[in-house]
């Protein structure tokens, strides 16, 4: 991939204007060198009048793509995205924290369709800024046109994580418990939250958290990309009948 065309910079006049003129052509001519290589594009030469001019060709087969979801469409199932290329910088010992060096096209030029909402009225049930890999299959009749990406993601479930009881108080025969948790990885290698409260609802009454050294609940992300806790294992405290 060719690196960015530089800016110019002039600190008089007529240069400082002569080199807007320059850097808004370079910024054009970065943005679709960013996104022909962002959709693994070939370029056409046709001519016109005597003149040569390159054109992208229309994205053949089904090539693999980095793309952001950024905003919800209209159609259930469907997003506005941003398309990433270059190479990523990656290391083996730091948590994932995208892009990982991948370059932004810097607009939205794609409209992904999550395959997994097909005829699901529901609504859009993938997070604002998450990252997918999909499929290219070809272009809308927007004007500009987008380029369509097609992805299959389930979106948030539950998973497995590490709790241990770091605040609250029991609950009474007119109040339920308000018990908190620290949030790890099922490894416990990473914090997600401290004090994170309950989602699902308790009755009045006493509960009993885990006491167990290693103690499991389940957890998943909301549409705002918040860690809601949602079972702690937590049991009612019962006494024997008679």
């Amino acid at each position: 991939m060719q690196p960015a065309l530089p800016h110019w910079a002039a600190h008089h006049e007529p240069w400082q204007t002569i080199a807007r003129q320059i850097n808004g052509l370079v910024d054009q001519i970065n943005t679709d060198s960013s996104l022909i290589a962002a959709e693994g594009l070939n370029i056409q030469r046709v001519n016109s009048a005597g003149a040569t001019m390159a054109r992208p060709r229309d994205p053949g087969g089904y090539g693999l793509v980095v793309v952001q979801l950024t905003a919800p469409e209209t159609g259930s199932g469907k997003y506005a995205g941003h398309l990433f290329s270059g190479n990523a910088t990656s290391v083996a010992g730091t948590n994932v924290n995208m892009p990982e060096g991948l370059r932004d096209s810097g607009n939205t030029n794609s409209l992904v369709v999550n395959l997994a909402e097909s005829n699901d009225n529901a609504g859009h049930r993938l997070l604002k800024g998450s990252f997918y890999i999909g499929l290219k299959a070809g272009r809308t009749n927007e004007t500009p046109p987008r380029l369509i990406v097609l992805i299959n993601a389930a979106g948030p479930v539950l998973f497995p994580v590490g709790i241990s009881k770091d605040g609250g108080a029991d609950g009474t025969q007119t109040a339920p418990a308000t018990w908190t948790y620290t949030v790890t990885s099922i490894d416990g290698q990473t914090t997600w939250g401290t004090q994170v409260p309950l989602a699902r609802p308790r009755p009045n009454g006493s509960m009993l958290p885990q006491t167990t050294a290693t103690a499991f609940g389940m957890a998943f992300t909301d549409a705002t990309g918040t860690l809601r806790l949602w079972d702690a294992g937590e049991v009612q405290n019962t006494t024997a009948c008679t």
